[in-house]
């Protein structure tokens, strides 16, 4: 049973007459009688009695007609939905990030992207480092990430989007917690709080380099899994710590950031793997405001 047979039969139900029915279909006569008369045999019921001057449904065509326009509204709607899908207005993408340093941001582009695609889910995954997602990405895992770099980008589009600075975090009874800044050198000699370095965490490179050009290599007391323990670590005293200027919005009980004179800057970027065929993920980099072209052709961006 062919659509064009249901679409036909309707057309004669409502008109009940062929010539009309043939004229809005824009075929002839015949061709549309035939077309009824083997959707008959298929259906293995007559649906219309059929006189020199009228047409009527029968019983069988009475309540065949109801069901044909349920077939073909269905037809509609299975057509629409794919062509909202392929266009990235349903579906989800997910997105993946390292941390709470990047909520401003994740914040703003969530909304843009719910205002823009209601229909389509956004779904975050957190819980990883960034050298992990980067792996997530290119065993398709998740569609995009809020990462920091530099990472092993091999088969990914970068885009930076923002640099956070690096402060000290101290203990609020240390000795330099008062100070409006300090000199990283002065906490050669303090425990450090930091990031695990088994776990690909970019952030854990970031602080040993900072350490590294400001003549020391922190010695590590304690590794967190992740920045508000870290953070929870040197409130406790610890050890004191490196953190990003963007976690200041957590003001963790016992904890003084405190700017250092000259701060390294750590990139955050949204990445991407190479020839993603998502298309909601072009929804995803609309909203990041990084590109509004096809998912086909985001590499370029």
């Amino acid at each position: 049973m062919e659509l064009r047979q249901l679409e036909s039969f309707v057309v004669v139900a409502e008109e009940l007459h062929f010539g009309r029915a043939a004229a809005r279909l824009q075929v002839s006569g015949p061709p549309l009688s035939q077309q009824i008369r083997r959707l008959e045999r298929e259906v293995d019921a007559t649906l219309f009695d059929r006189h020199t001057r009228a047409v009527a449904l029968t019983p069988a065509g009475a309540a065949f007609l109801p069901r044909a326009r349920r077939a073909l509204a269905a037809a509609d709607e299975a057509v629409e939905a794919a062509r909202e899908a392929a266009a990235g207005g349903t579906g989800s993408v997910r997105l993946g990030f390292a941390g709470p340093s990047s909520n401003t941001w994740l914040y703003r582009t969530a909304r843009r992207f719910r205002a823009h695609r209601p229909q389509a889910r956004l779904v975050l995954v957190t819980g990883r480092f960034s050298g992990e997602l980067a792996e997530d990405l290119r065993t398709d895992r998740v569609d995009a990430a809020l990462i920091r770099t530099p990472v092993d980008d091999d088969g990914l589009v970068v885009h930076e989007i923002d640099r956070h600075r690096l402060v000290a975090a101290l203990p609020e009874e240390h000795p330099l917690a008062g100070r409006d800044t300090i000199d990283l050198a002065e906490l050669a000699h303090d425990p450090f709080v930091t990031y695990p370095a088994r776990r690909m965490a970019v952030m854990r490179t970031s602080v040993d380099a900072a350490c590294l050009h400001a003549g020391f290599l922190p010695r590590v007391e304690q590794e967190a899994p992740e920045t508000h323990t870290l953070l929870s670590l040197v409130g406790a005293g610890v050890g004191v710590g490196l953190a990003l200027d963007a976690t200041a919005e957590l003001r963790t009980p016992g904890v003084v950031l405190v700017p250092l004179t000259d701060p390294p800057e750590v990139p955050l970027a949204l990445a991407w793997k190479a020839g993603a065929v998502n298309p909601v993920l072009a929804g995803l980099l609309e909203a990041a405001g990084v590109g509004g072209a096809g998912v086909r052709g985001i590499g370029s961006v």
